[in-house]
């Protein structure tokens, strides 16, 4: 091919790009993983304050869906762990809560103060007469007796 047929061809092959494989730009998602910079210096308590009232309109927006946030699950599993009886719970349950206090370990607490912690919420949320024969603040745990189901794990 000589030097004009391809420059003939690659002209027309740029041209069909443009009017068959153009994209509209105002209608894409945003794909820039890193937003640059605003030009202008915004003072810190104007950022903060944009920021609040981004979390405002979040907590507005989940308000009005009812869905729930991290802690608020966090909690109603930690209810439900600490409402539960031994014997109910599975294998993978009693794997969630080994799981749990090997990562609050790991994070630095110490695995008897969460215990603690999880046997006081058991006595504060559990009445007294499903916990008979349980630890609490007032006594220790009860002597075993055979074929009596074992200690929760905390």
């Amino acid at each position: 091919m000589r030097r004009e047929e391809i420059d003939r061809v690659v002209a027309q092959i740029d041209q069909t790009r443009r009017t068959e494989h153009w994209r509209d730009h105002d209608g894409r998602p945003d794909g820039r993983a890193f937003r640059p910079k605003p030009t202008g210096r915004i003072p810190p308590e104007v950022v903060r304050a944009q920021t609040r009232c981004r979390t405002a309109a979040w907590r507005v927006r989940n308000d009005a869906r009812k869905a729930p946030d991290s802690h608020q699950i966090g909690m109603s599993l930690l209810h439900a762990l600490v409402t539960s009886r031994l014997s109910e719970m599975t294998w993978t349950d009693r794997d969630l809560v080994s799981r749990m206090l090997v990562d609050l370990q790991a994070r630095g607490f110490s695995v008897v103060e969460a215990r603690n912690v999880l046997r006081r919420m058991r006595t504060r949320y559990v009445d007294p007469a499903d916990r008979a024969g349980e630890p609490d603040g007032d006594c220790g745990a009860p002597l075993p007796l055979a074929g009596e189901e074992e200690n929760l794990p905390f």
